[in-house]
Parts: C-alpha cells; sequence; structure tokens
C-alpha cells in the first residue's frame, strides 16, 4: 500500500481477512465487512445530504474510512475472549495497525468513531493508549463516528439503524460521551437539513 494514496476496498479487504486468518478468527471478516457495508450506506446518505447543503464531503476517503474504521477487529474479535484483547481494544489495534502501513487520517478514524464520539485522553491512558484525547475532527470523520454508533446488524433479520436516543443511551455511560453525542447529533442534524433524525 502507497503511503500517499487511499488503499483501495480490494486492498483491505485482503488485508482484514489476512489478520482475522491469522488470529484464528476467520469469520470475524465476514461480520465486520457486513457492518462496515452497513455504515457505509448510512454514511453515504448523510454525506450527499450534506453535499446538497454546501458542504464539502469527500467521499471517497468517507467509504475508505467506512470500511476500515474496524480493522482492529481482526485482531481483538467483536466479544472480549480468553484468547482476545477485550473489545476496546480494537479502536487501538486498528490505529496501529493503519498507521504503521503509512495511512496517518485513516489510522485516526479507527480511534476517533469509538464509542460514536471518540475517546478522551483519561481513558486511553486508562487502557496504555496514547495519552490525549481522539475525537473526531473534520467532517468525515462526525460521520463515520455517528453512522457507526447507530448501524447494527441482526443474523437473519438483516440491517437497521437505530435511533438516535438508543445510541445514547448505550454509549452515554463513557466519561465524557453524553455530551459529545447530542453535539454530533446537533451537526449531523445541521449539515443535513434535519432529514436525518
Amino acid at each position: 500500500m502507497k503511503k500517499d494514496k487511499l488503499p483501495t476496498l480490494a486492498q483491505i479487504k485482503r488485508l482484514m481477512q489476512k489478520l482475522a486468518r491469522e488470529n484464528g478468527i476467520p469469520g470475524q471478516f465476514t461480520n465486520t465487512w457486513r457492518h462496515s457495508t452497513i455504515v457505509w450506506h448510512f454514511a453515504n446518505k448523510i454525506g450527499r445530504l450534506a453535499r446538497k447543503n454546501d458542504y464539502q464531503v469527500n467521499l471517497k476517503f468517507l467509504k475508505i474510512a467506512c470500511y476500515i474504521h474496524d480493522i482492529g477487529r481482526m485482531v481483538t474479535g467483536s466479544k472480549a475472549s480468553k484468547n482476545l484483547k477485550p473489545t476496546i481494544f480494537h479502536f487501538y489495534e486498528g490505529y496501529h495497525l493503519i498507521k504503521k502501513i503509512g495511512y496517518p487520517k485513516l489510522a485516526h478514524v479507527c480511534v476517533s468513531h469509538a464509542v460514536g464520539t471518540g475517546l478522551d485522553k483519561k481513558v486511553n491512558k486508562h487502557y496504555g493508549f496514547i495519552a490525549r484525547d481522539f475525537f473526531p475532527k473534520n467532517i468525515e470523520e462526525k460521520i463515520i463516528a455517528y453512522a457507526d454508533s447507530r448501524t447494527d446488524y441482526k443474523k437473519g433479520r438483516g440491517p437497521f439503524i437505530h435511533s438516535f436516543n438508543f445510541a445514547y443511551q448505550r454509549f452515554k455511560r463513557y466519561p465524557g460521551c453524553g455530551k459529545r453525542l447530542k453535539a454530533n447529533h446537533q451537526f449531523i442534524q445541521t449539515i443535513t437539513a434535519y432529514k436525518i433524525s
């Protein structure tokens, strides 16, 4: 992968499959890819509405970032187990993996999407990560964090988008997240002219 360009979906897919196999969780790839596809469809809807309202959204970056945001799950899996790190570590694993191969902006997405708002330096330090705030900075990161927080997939029932209130109740327990979740929800409503509720 070249450092000056975004990776392709095919490159991301191959890397994720390889990592999942190496970590003994090959089935994790399918679940994560399916989830990322749903996140992308919701994020793309938000991004296109924002562009109609004259906001600058890089849809190419948005798409690649949606598919790479949970790459750390190829190391941690989706649920904690005796053999794998706790699921919260997928943010950090993704950051290190993607930064190492030369994509610092995409690496930031891996952490800044956490719990819909990113994690503050106290939480990051507690888990032995870089002791600084990792919050969504630009419009694409804010869209991804928001779309991810509201997206789910139930096997056999297909995809669905949770209400914002559901996402808020789920993630507000993390320090400072409630306030940041509300602020990002307001931001998404503003850029989409309240077509996303």
